[in-house]
């Protein structure tokens, strides 16, 4: 369980496609992450999906107790602690796009696993 503040903003977990839940999601590497928790009587999540043609993928994940919630792809040395980073350089002219799919749910439950990971696959061919 990743506590919030002290200020009664709601609680809530994560857990990404590797299986890390809660705090332990900072900083992995995962094709999707998933924010949850109550809000009254409904379940609600967040949930962002790498896409395969993305930098550095599986991203890093940005997954904080106070809410912060991130596809990090170019945080490598900071989450690895200097062992190792990669670079994005574009030349004038360049491009790069990011592909991300966010599912938003509520209701008397969220995706599952299972769920999710069909999702991600699905998104993976697009």
């Amino acid at each position: 369980m990743v506590k919030g503040g002290t200020d009664h903003v709601a609680n809530g977990n994560y857990i990404t496609s590797a299986g890390k839940s809660g705090n332990d999601a900072w900083s992995s590497r995962a094709v999707w992450c998933k924010i949850y928790g109550k809000m009254g009587a409904d379940s609600v999540s967040v949930t962002i999906v790498d896409h395969p043609q993305n930098p550095n993928y599986p991203t890093f994940w940005h997954a904080r107790g106070y809410g912060l919630f991130a596809a990090n792809p170019l945080g490598e040395k900071v989450f690895t602690n200097g062992k190792s980073q990669k670079n994005l350089t574009l030349n004038k002219g360049e491009t790069v796009t990011f592909k991300y799919r966010i599912i938003i749910s509520n209701g008397n439950k969220t995706p599952d696993k299972a769920d999710l990971d069909k999702v991600a696959a699905d998104f993976a061919k697009q």
